[in-house]
């Protein structure tokens, strides 16, 4: 049995999506894989008990038999802070080694989400490193790729890992189109002259992005005016109606899959952007649209979103979605896993790792 911490240089890179697509992978191929997310920081009440939001949607996906207390052993509580603060000893390592050797039993890979970044957890013992460490488990470093300074980011993580053979290798995610040649050229053969390894070059992907209207609807606490029955419509992207309506059609035809978002008094805005097809339209400042607007939205099924909430601060909330999306969809499921399969060298990954490829 081995084990494989997927860490990152910064939140939201790609860290339960590549659990995902490579645990749908593996387990094809006939492994046995297990699953573990040992600090859990997202905290969502599942059924009366606290656990975390990535564990329970990477156990659905990879159906993980595993009670949820030994599959995210570790809730990153406020007490739990407070004690760390305080130097209280809270056995996190036992705890930890245990929930561990429960979850490999009869496994021929574990596949470990690590928390936030590689130095997330440190205050308590637990950074993606020291985890490593404790589960003798190696990790793949995943790296969202959105400027050179990435590479800076892998380089600084390289050294907060001390034990440097628990750094398996690297992987870059969500890469412009128009950099992903750089990237391959240039990027790639510097990071292997400084002897660490990359598995694979990922581009950015819309369908990754992308979020349901109903998400929306929940993060905002938006009022459905109009067409509740296209709320699981995907948007990848919101633009924001503040310009002449002689140039908001033609703005918003560029971007077909967006959610548009203006003030709840800008009728011409708001008609424009139904009449361009719009995925979703966000009214701000809690005003009530007129007849003309709602009927034309009825007619072209265009869900019309309300929020008493002002244009700025509601741009800020979505920003806080889009980008961020989670993996919950089938659709979203199906491509993770077709770009794991066509972007990561999983041949050499299983090399380094001394598993023979089985054969169903």
């Amino acid at each position: 049995m081995v084990s494989v911490l997927v860490s990152s240089s910064e939140e939201y890179s790609g860290k339960s999506s590549l659990c995902a697509g490579l645990g749908i992978l593996l387990k094809n191929m006939g492994y046995s894989v297990g699953y573990m997310k040992p600090i859990g920081n997202i905290l969502i009440d599942v059924d009366g008990t606290l656990s975390d939001q990535d564990s329970e949607e990477i156990m659905s996906i990879l159906d993980i038999k595993e009670d949820r207390k030994y599959v995210t052993p570790i809730l990153l509580t406020d007490q739990l802070i407070s004690d760390s603060l305080k130097g209280i000893d809270k056995g996190l390592d036992k705890r930890l080694k245990e929930a561990h050797e429960l979850i490999s039993k009869n496994k021929d890979i574990v596949l470990i989400e690590g928390t936030g970044d590689v130095g997330g957890g440190s205050m308590y013992g637990l950074s993606d490193p020291q985890v490593a460490d404790i589960l003798n488990a190696k990790m793949i470093l995943v790296t969202r790729y959105n400027s050179i300074f990435a590479v800076d980011r892998i380089l600084c993580d390289q050294k907060l890992i001390k034990n440097k053979d628990n750094l398996l290798g690297v992987i870059l995610n969500e890469i412009h189109e128009s950099d992903i040649d750089y990237v391959n050229d240039l990027v790639v053969p510097f990071l292997q002259s400084k002897n660490i390894r990359v598995f694979g070059t990922i581009q950015i992907d819309s369908t990754l992005r992308s979020i349901p209207i109903s998400d929306i609807v929940e993060h905002l606490h938006a009022e459905v005016l109009t067409s509740a029955h296209k709320l699981e419509l995907l948007v990848d992207n919101y633009l924001v109606g503040a310009m002449e309506v002689s140039a908001a059609i033609k703005y918003f035809r560029r971007f077909p899959n967006s959610v548009v978002i203006t003030g709840g008094d800008r009728a011409s805005i708001q008609l424009a952007a139904i009449e361009a097809k719009t995925k979703c339209l966000i009214l701000t400042g809690g005003l009530v649209p007129g007849e003309a607007v709602l009927a034309s939205a009825e007619e072209a099924e265009v869900p019309l979103l309300m929020v008493r909430n002002d244009t700025m601060s509601t741009i800020e909330r979505i920003e806080e979605l889009i980008g961020h999306a989670r993996i919950k969809q089938n659709d979203k499921l199906k491509r993770t896993v077709e770009l794991v399969d066509n972007n990561i060298d999983l041949d050499l990954i299983l090399s380094e790792l001394d598993l023979k490829k089985h054969v169903k």
